[in-house]
Formats: structure tokens, sequence, C-alpha cells
């Protein structure tokens, strides 16, 4: 068989919709051969890659809620706002979430492994917000051609998945060697030339982002996620026409960050496209 690269993008909670797509590939006995995540896709990837089972994932979130993994950056926010009415005071916010508590859970989940723990080949896309550069953390040598990307093979799961999920003026960025590193769907939302650059002979990817959107949005965390998922998707169309052998669009409503009440029907959503394509899934890797 040919082996199975899978690129799991981004999409806020709506990346639960990637352990649908998990279980459902175990259920078939389809071996992921190497693995690669955007924003909520690297949480399911480094999880996966420490070992952890998809119906194991799937008990995790349908226990969770918003408020042990959303950690709100009081004490920033109430300098900038004082900063804005004592004149002579510059106070800066780069962030409503602080992000210690999603890293923090992460890194219990995935006991504490680094990059260099895990035998699953991985990698997990972020940018540097100062450069432009994307990074890529990873355990494995990769064939890049760009000048433009960034290895990182020394850091924990934990931390590459902080990286990754850094929406711009969302989440604060993650200060790592040097680098202020945001959400990796900036520059890459499914990351399917990470899978190529692995060797990956058969790159199965799972888009987010194929939404009419349905639901208004208000607030700067909502305006900001809907504004880059616009974005970000549109753009990434291209890498995954040259590099994808087969794209699975889970149907999941616009969701927020804090919605963990539609936590099963989004999983739910994933496994239904998964099964749709498993006959497919199995064909190309026997051709």
């Amino acid at each position: 068989m040919k082996s199975l690269g899978l690129a799991l993008g981004g999409g806020g909670l709506k990346g639960l919709a990637h352990i649908g797509v998990l279980e459902v590939l175990e259920a078939n006995k389809i071996p992921i051969n190497m693995i690669c995540g955007t924003s909520a896709g690297s949480i399911v990837a480094a999880l996966l890659a420490s070992g952890m089972p998809a119906r194991k994932m799937e008990s995790i979130a349908l226990n969770l809620k918003a408020s042990d993994y959303i950690d709100y950056n009081i004490a920033g926010i109430v300098k900038y706002l004082a900063g804005l009415c004592l004149p002579g005071l510059r106070v800066k916010l780069n962030g409503i979430i602080k992000g210690d508590a999603l890293e923090k859970l992460v890194y219990e989940w995935t006991d504490g492994k680094s990059l260099k723990d895990v035998k699953m080949p991985i990698s997990i896309i972020s940018v540097d917000i100062d450069t432009g550069q994307e990074v890529v953390f990873t355990n494995q040598d990769l064939k890049i051609e760009e000048g433009n990307v960034r290895i990182v093979k020394d850091a924990l799961l934990s931390e590459a998945v902080r990286a990754s999920i850094s929406i711009p003026a969302t989440f604060v960025p993650l200060d790592f060697q040097g680098m202020q590193m945001v959400d990796g769907g900036v520059r890459n939302i499914v990351p399917v030339s990470a899978a190529k650059a692995m060797g990956a002979e058969y790159i199965l990817a799972v888009n987010l982002g194929q939404e009419i959107y349905q639901t208004s949005v208000s607030g700067i965390i909502q305006i900001v996620s809907r504004s880059l998922n616009i974005l970000t998707y549109e753009t990434s169309d291209t890498a995954e026409e040259i590099f994808a052998d087969l794209i699975l669009f889970p149907r999941v409503s616009d969701v927020h960050l804090e919605d963990m009440d539609k936590a099963e029907q989004i999983i739910r959503a994933g496994r239904r496209v998964a099964k749709e394509q498993a006959a497919e899934i199995k064909n190309g890797l026997e051709d």
C-alpha cells in the first residue's frame, strides 16, 4: 500500500470533526503513516502522534468545558483600558485569550512528550508574525524547496500546538526562540504541502472551511476568526489541488470557540464524511 499522509486543517472548534475521521480510519484498519496539522488540526495530530486512540479523544472532547481551555487575558485587557484613560501610559494588548490553559491541557494529554519522543512522523504549522515566515515543527528531515520556511525540531508537542493555534488578535502570540508565533492558518491552513515534503505517497486532506456562513458574528474574537477563515481558506485551494489525492469536507455549520455543547455533532460530521469516502481511500492507497 501507499504511505498515507493525513493533513488536518484549522477551523477552531470544527477541528473536532478530525476525531470522527480518525475513528473511521481506525475502524477500517487504514494505517496513518504520517500526520500534519494546522491550528485545531495540530491538537488532534499531536494527540495521535503521542499514541492516543480516536475514541479516547472523543471521550475527552465530550467531557470538556469551554472554561477548561479558554483563559481570558483579564490583566492585559484591564491594563490596556487603563492605558487608554491615563495620559502617558502606553500598554499593548496582544490577545484576548492567554492560551496557557490549552497548552497545559495538551501537555497533560500528550504526557509531556516532545517532537523527538514520538515515533510517528509529524509536522505542525505555525507562523512567525514578525517575519511572515512559516514555521514547521517536525521530527522529520523535510524536503522543502521554499526559502521562507523555518524548521524546528526541538520543542514539546504542547509548545508546537500552542504556537499553531494562536489566532491573531484572539490568542496572545507564543514567544518561542525569539519568534512571535501565531496561527499556522495565516500561511498554510490545510498543510498538504507539509505532507508532501514528508514523503507521503497518498495525501488525505481534511478541510473544515467549505461552508456558507449562516450565523452573524459579534465581538472581536468572532469577527477576527470569521475574517481569517474567509481569507485563508480561499487562498489554500491551489496547494490542495496540486498535492491532495482526496479532500474531505465535513459538513459543519459555523461554531464559536465556546460551543462545546455541539461537540458530538461535530465529531459525527467528520465520521460521516469519512465513511462516505472510506472505499475510495482504500482504493487510492492500493492503486
